[in-house]
């Protein structure tokens, strides 16, 4: 099972709904709501819900709004009765109270850097054990019921700094042979490092996936950027040149792309000729990238 995980920010909850239309199967969402404003959240929980997909969110979130308040997204949540999510407490070596979530009854842990031997006694009473996947082998054999986890992405400073190509990861082929996992995780196109909003667009990159059977299942990211002429003007060009430079190759079918609804936003796009807004344009790149594990996924177990 994959389980991409996502911010609470308006277009990765978007980009959550228009996939839980497609009925995928091999993926659960990780959401860490960072907008004090959960109406978007819930309405996100609730379509996935329809789906039959129960979301994992943490409900006492490092970042964001809820950051200086750890327990108050928890009971904001419980407002809302009638929908369906898996609770994930975060936690590090720095925790100072491990025993407030216990009488939730099932709980899942979100553990960030730093495990001692006290957070690996606490894992034994959770459900599921989100952990990072660089940590000693010696670790992670003492944790059951495990999901490891990354940052793969390679985030530059500067859209202008992105190669045409990068490698991302080979855990979506491997996870399994270590029996205790029970699944994987990443931070898809946007990486693990939170800001409330991007700076002005001297460049527009577009981040598109694909897996290279000829070259292990390897996952890479291709980089299509506009031309940097060293202002922040015109973001809408400076999209169109890139999505150009992304059709071009798609259509000449070198790259192993597969046809997911978030290339075909880009079709669309380009089709328009249209700039939808570069929050728009993530949110694009985010449903392409579950979608292709998905498939991976799908096909592996057929």
């Amino acid at each position: 099972m994959y389980y991409p995980i996502l911010r609470g920010k308006l277009n990765e909850l978007l980009a959550l709904r228009e996939l839980a239309s497609l009925q995928l199967k091999c993926y659960t969402p990780v959401i860490e709501p960072v907008k004090r404003d959960i109406k978007p959240l819930i309405k996100t929980i609730e379509a996935l819900n329809n789906s039959g997909i129960t979301p994992h969110i943490i409900i006492n979130p490092t970042i964001g709004d809820y950051s200086k308040s750890p327990n108050e997204l928890f009971f904001e949540l419980k407002k809302f009765e009638s929908i369906e999510y898996e609770i994930l407490y975060s936690i590090n070596e720095n925790t100072e109270k491990y025993q407030d979530f216990l009488e939730l009854g099932s709980f899942g842990l979100f553990i960030q850097k730093g495990i001692d031997h006290k957070i690996i006694d606490f894992s034994r009473a959770s459900r599921i054990n989100f952990i990072q996947n660089d940590i000693s082998p010696n670790v992670k054999r003492l944790i059951k019921n495990k999901v490891i986890y990354e940052d793969f992405f390679r985030k530059q400073k500067k859209n202008a700094d992105y190669p045409l190509e990068s490698p991302f990861s080979s855990l979506h082929s491997y996870y399994l042979d270590d029996k205790t996992n029970i699944g994987f995780g990443d931070y898809t196109i946007t990486g693990e490092d939170f800001s409330e909003g991007g700076g002005p667009a001297y460049v527009v990159t577009i981040h598109c996936s694909y897996i290279d059977t000829q070259r292990f299942d390897e996952l890479f990211i291709r980089h299509y950027s506009s031309t940097d002429d060293g202002t922040p003007t015109n973001p809408g060009a400076k999209f169109i040149e890139a999505l150009k430079k992304f059709i071009h190759e798609y259509n000449k079918n070198i790259i192993p792309f597969i046809k997911t609804s978030g290339l075909e936003d880009f079709e669309n796009l380009y089709q328009l000729q249209h700039f939808p807004g570069l929050g728009q344009v993530k949110k694009n790149s985010i449903k392409h990238h579950i979608e292709t594990i998905n498939s991976y996924l799908s096909s592996r177990m057929k």
